[in-house]
């Protein structure tokens, strides 16, 4: 999983739990799960979790598993 923070907002609406006045930062998933979203802390932590539980992309599984 390739998570990219690329900004930090002292105060924005979360788009995970959409509440407002939070403190956030810009998260991009490179597999696309998530793309430019502000999230706070915590649901930042909770897209991680719910990313890692979902099955590989088809690119990133090995021939093998095929």
């Amino acid at each position: 999983m390739n998570l990219k923070l690329t900004d930090w907002h002292d105060s924005a609406q979360c788009t995970w739990c959409e509440r407002k006045d939070r403190e956030c930062v810009t998260a991009d998933f490179g597999d696309g799960f998530l793309q430019k979203a502000a999230l706070c802390w915590s649901c930042l932590m909770k897209a991680v979790r719910v990313r890692a539980r979902q099955s590989p992309a088809p690119t990133t599984r090995t021939p093998r598993e095929q």
